[in-house]
């Protein structure tokens, strides 16, 4: 009886032991991707480098690769993890790093402003921009660096990223159709200038206005700014699908007098001929792209433009021009 007595607190260190462990397992339970190399331990805090092999890579999408605080989740990568030194490793994409190569990262003993110490920081692992929804790949290995000579630097900047007044997202793809022009508004918690150049060749970007050349895939726009005494310098990205672009004809606004003659656009913005019907034929007649007046009231004209895939759409619409 005394021997199972002193035994009982042993198993209870035993267990707590094992429930520790578990909630500092690093890597996910659903990861296939296969992480090896270092070092990961008694790095150096001014500046480190980690040599990576990664097998077992997913057959599509790609993965982030990043140092981060060990409280990251794949929504808050711009706030609690190091985007400067961020990598990209992904099959066959412009810009990328391949898997099958040496992924060398640098790693650093502050992130975000926080000490990594002993236990506070990790590498995070996570699918891209093309799969940025799916949590399968998410994983964190941990890494500790040299207590001695743990350096204290300044907090990364933060950049913020608008287009019409809404907050866009590093991690979840914004939308882009084919020709469609966005400006991109960005601030940095510094008050520095914020400078966007696109990633990849399918999208460029002239004075912060950027454009899809194809309408489907993704484009990739980094926003960098420099810092100040206070801040560190980072870059972020943010990923857009590509989509079809969206057909139209300019607005017709206004009106036409009875008898007079109102000339309708020849062409959509994409350069297709546009067909018109009046729909009420008692009030406007349309003869190619000229409508005339018969008598007040509201003439309605449907209008159709043929589509071009996988470019843009097909237009189909209808439009009211009201006659006095």
């Amino acid at each position: 009886m005394k021997s199972a007595g002193r035994l009982r607190p042993m198993v209870r260190v035993a267990l707590a032991l094992t429930v520790g462990a578990l909630l500092l397992t690093p890597t996910s339970a659903f990861a296939i991707t296969k992480f090896q190399g270092g070092p990961t331990t008694n790095l150096n805090p001014a500046g480190d480098t980690v040599h990576i092999a990664l097998s077992n890579f997913p057959a599509t999408g790609g993965l982030y690769v990043l140092e981060c605080l060990r409280t990251a989740s794949a929504g808050s990568l711009t706030t609690s993890c190091d985007t400067v030194h961020e990598l990209w490793v992904a099959y066959n994409q412009t810009g990328a790093i391949a898997p099958s190569g040496d992924v060398a990262l640098t790693v650093t003993g502050t992130v975000q402003g926080t000490t990594c110490g002993l236990d506070q920081c990790g590498i995070f692992l996570t699918y891209d921009h093309t799969k940025s929804t799916d949590r399968t790949e998410d994983q964190l290995i941990n890494i500790s660096f040299s207590a001695a000579s743990v350096a204290v630097v300044k907090p990364t900047d933060v950049i913020t990223a608008k287009i019409n007044n809404a907050v866009i997202s590093g991690s979840i793809p914004g939308s882009l159709p084919y020709h469609a022009t966005l400006t991109i508004s960005a601030t940095s918690l510094s008050g520095s200038l914020v400078t966007i150049k696109s990633s990849t060749p399918d999208c460029t970007v002239t004075k912060n206005v950027i454009t899809s050349l194809k309408a489907s895939g993704y484009c990739d726009f980094a926003l960098s700014s420099a810092g100040n005494l206070s801040y560190q310098a980072v870059t972020s990205h943010f990923p857009f699908a590509l989509s079809a672009g969206v057909q139209s004809i300019r607005t017709i606004a206004g009106s036409s007098k009875v008898g007079a003659r109102y000339f309708l656009p020849a062409k959509s913005n994409f350069g297709t001929a546009v067909a018109y019907l009046s729909t009420t034929p008692e009030t406007c007649t349309i003869a190619k792209t000229i409508v005339t007046g018969k008598k007040a009231g509201a003439c309605i004209i449907a209008l159709t433009a043929p589509a071009q895939a996988p470019l843009w759409g097909a237009l189909s619409s209808k439009v009211t021009l009201k006659i006095i």
